[in-house]
């Protein structure tokens, strides 16, 4: 064994007990083809691995490298930190509830040729209403690691996805299809929803036969996309990138 080739193998026995190790945990393990995964696995464990494993290896480590630059979570999580806000009285936080736009929302649509601007408000939710609107997608996010509330906060906000990181859409997809089932897909419900809890600003005093007339005659596509804006503007810790409980400082 050569000088060089012995230097090699010390380096790589190094990088084995420190960085591949912990390079190995960041990879999204479930996403990758089960040889690598398995490999990996092992690394983690400090499990005796062949030559051509350790070849193998550090491939599939230089192939992710460039996901761990972007993707990297310990930065993105002390950057979150650094834009936390704390709230210490009760006033503080009555006064971000009680904001009268905390549920006002518009939409732009296209009647005719002719965009339009629609200016609606959410009234305020009972106890019951609030916990059934966000039951199911409180479930979905529940089931969801933080490498993957991540990459769902990224894909409903617009951002591109690493190739990476579309590896683990469709398994996103699939959770939350398997959750919901087709809470989302049920026209009567979306559609009695809206009735008793959204309208124009304008129609304060409509009745419910005004109300029931109006979305009955909205077309569904926008009435889901109307529904789907009242669980966001609701929601609370489901899309949350950082822990829920954080420890006590």
């Amino acid at each position: 064994m050569t000088e060089d080739s012995m230097e090699a193998k010390a380096r790589d026995e190094f990088l084995l007990k420190t960085r591949f190790p912990e390079e190995c945990k960041r990879l999204p393990l479930d996403y990758l083809r089960p040889g690598d995964k398995e490999l990996a696995e092992k690394c983690i464990n400090k499990e005796e691995l062949t030559e051509d494993e350790i070849s193998d290896l550090k491939k599939l480590l230089a192939d992710y490298r460039g996901y761990f630059k972007e993707y990297d979570i310990i930065k993105v999580e002390e950057n979150l930190e650094d834009n936390i806000k704390i709230i210490e009285t009760s006033s503080q936080l009555l006064r971000l509830l009680d904001d009268p736009n905390r549920y006002r929302f518009d939409m732009h649509c296209k009647i005719k040729g002719q965009i339009f601007r629609l200016k609606f408000r959410l009234k305020p939710l009972s106890d019951n209403d609030y916990m059934d609107l966000l039951d199911a997608q409180t479930r979905v996010f529940r089931d969801l690691n933080k490498s993957e509330k991540m990459v769902f906060s990224k894909i409903t906000n617009g951002i591109p996805l690493s190739p990476e990181e579309e590896k683990m859409q469709q398994s996103i997809q699939d959770k939350i299809v398997e959750k919901l089932g087709d809470v989302d897909k049920n026209n009567d419900e979306i559609t009695t929803f809206l009735i008793n809890h959204v309208e124009l600003v304008g129609d304060a005093e409509l009745n419910e036969t005004g109300r029931m007339k109006f979305w009955h005659g909205m077309d569904i596509g926008l009435r889901v996309l109307i529904y789907n804006k009242c669980k966001e503007i609701i929601r609370i810790d489901e899309d949350l990138e950082v822990d829920l409980f954080p420890d006590v400082r």
